[in-house]
């Protein structure tokens, strides 16, 4: 993804961000409530945009926010978007829905392929324990194929994600640190956890919570912030 094609989706997205930030603290929203000062109609426009880059959940009248990712500066919201499009094209995969499918996956991976967040966190941090197999990899056709022919089933509940290629590599630490943002939810705290052991490496001034940043500080091992 290309500075000018970063730039467009992030206009694209520029008024649903502000609209998120806008928002009180709440951890849910109610549209009709919210309709009382913003037309109801450009309230359910900004939602639906949320939603697509998965940054909100909408259920019969109420939807849900990732403040903790919105409240991002928009320096950093631009700097998340090929992350953005990257997992809204992510297709997802299980066969026993167990560790095994996991260590198939590492075991058989693609080319060049990259893994992100909750592995690579671990690794990287040792913070929190890994849920899910996030891959990025060069063609995801080939790679989805691959799975299929191995008795995989794409869906919601596999462990196994396979991520494009979209956005910048050269910096890995900050890429994996861009996409935990990106994700939001416990993915937050891997990113703090980078943060504070990889400091070195990352460039982006990202903002955080004083309760969440003394929360990570608290758990994260002492011997991995040496």
């Amino acid at each position: 993804m290309t500075q000018p094609q970063t730039a467009s989706s992030l206009m694209r997205y520029k008024d649903a961000f502000q609209f998120a930030q806008e928002l009180p603290p709440s951890p849910v929203y109610n549209v009709k409530d919210v309709a009382k000062y913003v037309h109801e109609r450009t309230v359910r426009r900004r939602i639906k945009k949320l939603t697509e880059i998965g940054l909100a959940q909408y259920h019969r009248g109420q939807f849900t926010v990732k403040k903790e990712v919105v409240a991002q500066p928009i320096s950093v919201l631009e700097k998340l978007v090929p992350s953005f499009t990257a997992f809204m094209k992510a297709r997802r995969f299980g066969k026993s829905y167990r560790m095994s499918d996991v260590n198939f996956m590492i075991k058989n991976l693609p080319k060049n392929a990259t893994i992100t967040l909750d592995y690579s966190a671990h690794e990287m941090t040792g913070f929190q324990s890994a849920q899910d197999l996030y891959v990025y990899v060069d063609d995801v056709e080939e790679t989805v194929q691959f799975l299929k022919n191995n008795d995989f089933r794409e869906g919601t509940k596999g462990s196994i994600v396979i991520l494009p290629k979209i956005g910048s590599f050269e910096n890995l630490t900050e890429r994996i640190f861009l996409d935990c943002i990106a994700k939001g939810g416990r993915n937050t705290m891997d990113a703090i956890a980078i943060q504070l052991k990889h400091a070195g490496k990352i460039t982006i001034k990202a903002r955080f919570t004083t309760e969440m940043l003394l929360k990570v500080q608290e758990d994260l091992p002492l011997e991995s912030l040496h």
